[in-house]
């Protein structure tokens, strides 16, 4: 799931379309586990399902309203939860994903922070990477829509 939009477009779109309850279930079944923290659990899960809806929205053209849509609703839920809850550091991905979306620089901003944090919370160079990324998407590096070239430019893993 995290790396198929790192190696097409085409191949991602498959993948994403079908992320299932089971393509969670490292998370669900932490619900058996850990019990005390399935508010946590949850969000998570909701988190990464509105990314891939955000990267199905851009790579099959949707209007630009309604991916800006999303893309709010996204940052209202994560700047509601704390990244460096247990769990937090599979937020790397969505948060790469929803900020190629973001046009408004205190939206991209957010984003640049939080996974600032997740990187010094984890340590996870290939966060750092997502954040030279997403300047190069948002400087226009990369031309075209970042769906589409991503399998070209990205050299390596953002989760």
């Amino acid at each position: 799931m995290y790396s198929a939009p790192l190696i097409s477009e085409e191949v991602a779109v498959k993948c994403l379309h079908q992320v299932s309850i089971k393509d969670l279930g490292f998370l669900y079944s932490c619900l058996d586990i850990y019990p005390e923290h399935s508010e946590v659990i949850l969000k998570l899960a909701d988190l990464v399902q509105r990314a891939v809806q955000i990267y199905l929205a851009r790579a099959s053209k949707a209007p630009d309203d309604d991916i800006s849509i999303l893309v709010q609703l996204f940052l209202i839920e994560a700047s509601l939860f704390n990244a460096a809850s247990p769990g937090g550091h599979i937020l790397i991905w969505p948060f790469f994903i929803v900020g190629a979306e973001c046009s408004l620089e205190e939206d991209r901003d957010f984003v640049t922070e939080q996974l600032k944090s997740l990187w010094r919370f984890t340590g996870f160079g290939n966060t750092l990477y997502a954040i030279e990324l997403l300047n190069k998407i948002w400087h226009g590096e990369y031309g075209g829509c970042w769906t589409e070239v991503l399998g070209e430019k990205v050299q390596g893993f953002i989760m």
